[in-house]
């Protein structure tokens, strides 16, 4: 008995630090926000270094959650200003309703800014996947 706790104990340990690398290239934004993020390169692929509430100018990525001033929608603003094109996965989540769906997202173009328009059900934003293209 003392062996397969162990062993089960074990595996626990093992799963642990790859869940916790999930949730750190992970960002979260919820309406209202604006986060910055930053990233190390890596040839085509970036890994995120931090991402911050707090206003940086040194970030290479910029995220802006707001509600349409027109429209019964919010707008996730996205601003690269990488050399080259962003691509992206986005997940909705609304925790309320305990619902979650992947939404497709555009290539942001290099040193531009991107739209997408998501439901006011929205109540967070995760944001993964994170790559250059060309």
């Amino acid at each position: 008995m003392k062996r397969l706790l162990l062993a089960v104990f074990s595996m626990l340990l093992l799963c642990l630090p790859a869940r916790a690398a999930d949730k750190a290239s992970t960002l979260l934004i919820h309406p209202g926000e604006v986060v910055y993020a930053r990233f190390e390169m890596n040839g085509k692929k970036i890994k995120p270094v931090s991402f911050s509430k707090e206003k940086d100018e040194g970030a290479q990525v910029t995220f802006s959650l707001q509600k349409d001033p027109k429209k019964p929608l919010y707008i996730l603003k996205v601003e690269n200003k990488f050399s080259r094109d962003l691509t992206y996965k986005v997940e909705m989540r609304s925790l309320t309703l305990k619902k979650r769906f992947v939404a497709p997202t555009s290539p942001v173009v290099a040193g531009k800014v991107a739209f997408e328009s998501f439901p006011l059900q929205v109540e967070e934003i995760a944001a993964t996947g994170f790559q250059l293209e060309k």
